[in-house]
């Protein structure tokens, strides 16, 4: 019977809040001051009062984060939400969520239990607080998009009855609105309730229930998405400000007596408390990140195809070669004892799509072939067949789907034959022992045991004929061993083609000039590396390295210049104007508590 997970269940707290916690610590100093202090005394307990107002303004908002509970609880689902203030009533945010896992309970992976309920979610929003940020009521707009994948769930009040009997996968993005309310719980907590709706396009295809059903339709158009939160959140900035004593009140609006000053003694002075202390920043040493090669069209192709590889990685074709577990290659399939390429054709276990793989191979290669600085060196094929049968008939199979590949390519893109290394790859005995010997591993598999598999393995070891060998293996438990390697192990074997795309480029001499210059930068020697780049200075990617030289020479004026001229377009002379600019914060920093310090240390020493 099949079980059917209800979306109600409390029972484990899976998801909890995942939150940095930052403490902001301010002090605070007031005390009531004699009229008869000095004008110095009374300047510096104004300054001060001043630089406590501005310290009390920055605790009134900051960064919040949140988790919404009833994701947590009700789906398991382990999401974080981030605010940040815009001002006294705006705030701008963003919630995520990801669960990973098909049921709600993380560790339940039965195959047998056709429940299923994956997604993730990112929500953006903009919200604004009637009273004042992160207190009292508030109205709001965001964006959603979700990918889910849920199939054999029961909603309350029969919602969502499509994924009763099948499963969806699909996506949803819309536009919202929602309102709520916040309440503070301490200086640091708060409770948010907000509820909403959400109008969007949703598409997603329908399989059965069972696992990896298959595809028995489609669906798509507009929906209408509620939103549910209680979420809890924390403010790193805690709410409630420090009160400042107010020094010397009004003293600014009204005429000070026309006498003359007392001295100023050590108990008048030690109502000024201590600066707070600031590290003084170590010395600015930008370090020039190495440039990448380029590498052409080809280069640029290769992290998002992995099909394509340098001529450098070239491996010929060997039968001991296992291709099933090489990172990247592309595979094509073929009918049952067929030699015919098809885009797409339909089998007993289901429907074989050929069309991306082959649009694939023809598009990365003609990209390649129109650019200058790269270029395709080689196109390797491999046909393969299966165990199955007599080897004879198998090697000319495997030789034929090879060469239907080939031919399938050249039709579309005028290759030479010589581009080609095509081989038909015979009966894939290697791949067949490799799986085998994989489920033995891991204990067993394609529903026989690892004593089983084990004796598989031992009869492939001991006969040398394949025909022989693949004879005793059928006969292996009058054939009911045979029957299930053929079910869940063969299929792929039985009909299908590799493909493995090689590429040259043109050296590219300018990065390495600008990488020997940043090596002559880590020995120390900014001159060399000054002189180096020189060779290469209308390059933008040497700008970085040039700026780090200039101030490794202490000429940080012509590095800022070089950076701010290069930012918008160069990530890493950005990265290294920022690292400036931040250093150049710290020392201001620095250097203001040093001032205060000595002004401190005086005061103490007046009698």
């Amino acid at each position: 019977m099949r079980r059917r997970e209800k979306t109600n269940i409390f029972s484990v707290l899976l998801a909890v809040l995942p939150t940095v916690l930052l403490l902001c610590y301010v002090t605070s100093f007031a005390a009531p001051v004699n009229e008869m202090v000095s004008q110095r005394a009374h300047k510096q307990v104004v300054d001060s009062q001043k630089a406590q107002k501005q310290a009390e303004d920055s605790l009134k908002a900051g960064v919040s984060v949140r988790t919404n509970l009833v994701w947590d609880l009700a789906a398991a689902e382990p999401n974080l939400g981030i605010e940040f203030p815009l001002g006294k009533h705006w705030s701008v945010g963003a919630n995520a969520g990801l669960k990973a896992w098909p049921r709600y309970l993380a560790w339940d992976w039965d195959q047998e239990n056709p429940a299923h309920w994956r997604n993730f979610a990112i929500v953006p929003e903009l919200r604004y607080y009637f009273k004042q940020i992160y207190e009292g009521w508030f109205v709001g707009a965001d964006v959603v998009y979700t990918h889910y994948n849920v199939g054999s769930l029961e909603f309350p009040w029969g919602a969502y009855s499509e994924v009763k009997d099948h499963r969806l996968q699909g996506d949803f993005a819309g536009l919202g609105l929602f309102a709520g309310h916040s309440w503070w719980l301490g200086r640091h907590w708060r409770l948010e309730a907000e509820a909403g709706l959400a109008a969007g396009y949703n598409k997603a295809d329908q399989f059965e229930c069972k696992h990896c059903g298959a595809k028995v339709g489609s669906t798509e158009g507009v929906a209408i998405v509620p939103k549910l939160g209680v979420n809890l959140a924390y403010n790193p900035v805690r709410r409630r400000t420090m009160k400042v004593v107010e020094a010397l009140p009004q003293l600014q609006a009204q005429p000070q007596p026309q006498t003359k000053p007392q001295p100023v003694t050590a108990d008048t002075v030690k109502l000024l408390p201590p600066p707070t202390p600031v590290a003084k920043p170590r010395p600015f040493r930008p370090v020039a990140p190495e440039v990448e090669e380029w590498k052409g069209v080809a280069g640029q192709l290769a992290p998002h195809h992995p099909v394509l590889k340098p001529s450098s990685e070239y491996v010929p074709y060997t039968p001991d070669r296992i291709l099933r577990k090489e990172e990247g290659a592309l595979y094509v399939f073929f009918e049952l004892d067929k030699s015919q390429l098809k885009r797409s054709f339909t089998e007993p276990a289901g429907t074989r799509d050929n069309g991306p793989v082959l649009d694939e191979i023809i598009q990365i290669t003609s990209s390649i072939l129109s650019d200058t600085t790269s270029s395709v060196s080689r196109i390797q094929i491999v046909g393969l067949a299966s165990i199955e049968g007599p080897q004879p008939r198998n090697i000319k199979l495997a030789d034929a789907r090879a060469k239907a590949l080939q031919a399938y390519i050249q039709e579309r893109i005028a290759l030479p034959d010589s581009l080609f290394e095509t081989v038909g790859g015979g009966e894939a005995w290697s791949e067949f022992r490799d799986q085998i010997h994989d489920l033995v591993l891991a204990g067993g598999g394609a529903e026989l045991s690892a004593g089983q598999l084990q004796q598989v393995l031992d009869i492939m070891d001991a006969e040398p004929n394949p025909d022989k060998r693949e004879k005793a293996i059928k006969q292996f438990e009058g054939g009911a061993v045979f029957a299930k390697l053929r079910q869940h192990v063969l299929r792929d074997q039985r009909n299908s083609g590799y493909i493995r795309v090689y590429f040259d480029y043109v050296p590219d001499a300018h990065a390495l000039t600008i990488n020997t210059a940043i090596e002559a930068l880590g020995n120390d020697n900014p001159a060399l590396a000054l002189e180096i780049l020189d060779q290469v200075k209308e390059d933008s990617r040497s700008l970085p390295a040039r700026a780090t030289a200039l101030f490794r020479l202490g000429r940080s004026q012509e590095a800022v210049k070089v950076l701010k001229a290069a930012a918008e377009t160069n990530p890493a002379a950005k990265t290294l104007l920022e690292q400036w600019e931040s250093h150049q914060q710290a020392q201001k920093a620095y250097d203001a508590y040093r001032k205060a310090l000595t002004e401190y240390n005086n005061n103490q020493h007046i009698k």
